[in-house]
């Protein structure tokens, strides 16, 4: 059951990347080089349904164990533990575990909300802004009259309905990573799995 609803998540993960990146063909809109400013909020978040395929990766690399003591380490509630920050450039990094990352970090500065006046409205982040304004203005003024964007609901909506039993609301990264950890580590004990993971548990 469980790798099933792992599978299912994975598959809209590929679905999200692939209009992501229609989306910044669309339009030329994309993120500076390098750049990872929006990885160190605090505020990012995600479901625990989310981070399970970085959980089941975790677990079949025979890294469960630690990074359950690096997010034990750094809090909950602080920037993303996955997140590696370039020693030189300051708005620089890299995400760990890219392949894996959760719907925000796929959608963020590429996807669309709802306005109060129910139209979408294109999420932009202020260095896109900042480094191409007449790109950023350009898609800002074309979604509501129809531009094709992601919408972040549409996605948030068809993972929970994967798992209606899980909490849908999103968490700090953090805590769901590492509550996705300890239930797939749960799971796969139960199951009486000999990964390699289970060899970190002490």
């Amino acid at each position: 059951m469980q790798n099933n609803i792992i599978s299912q998540i994975s598959e809209i993960y590929s679905h999200i990347d692939k209009e992501t990146e229609a989306f910044q063909n669309r339009t030329s809109l994309q993120c500076p080089p390098g750049c990872g400013k929006c990885c160190t909020s605090v505020k990012v978040e995600a479901t625990v349904p989310e981070m399970l395929p970085l959980a089941q990766e975790l677990f079949q690399q025979g890294e469960w164990y630690l990074w359950l003591e690096r997010i034990a380490a750094a809090d909950d509630e602080r920037k993303c533990v996955f997140y590696q920050p370039d020693p030189v450039i300051s708005v620089n990094g890299r995400c760990l575990v890219y392949p894996w990352r959760p719907t925000l970090c796929r959608l963020f500065g590429f996807a669309a909300v709802k306005n109060k006046k129910g139209l979408p409205e294109a999420v932009i982040c202020e260095h896109q802004k900042k480094n191409t304004p007449e790109i950023a203005a350009a898609v800002k003024a074309a979604v509501p009259d129809g531009l094709p964007i992601p919408k972040f609901t549409d996605f948030s909506i068809q993972i929970s309905s994967l798992d209606p039993c899980s909490e849908i609301r999103p968490i700090p990264i953090n805590r769901a990573a590492r509550l996705a950890l300890e239930r797939y580590g749960l799971a796969m004990q139960l199951a009486g799995s000999d990964s390699a993971g289970k060899a970190h548990i002490r």
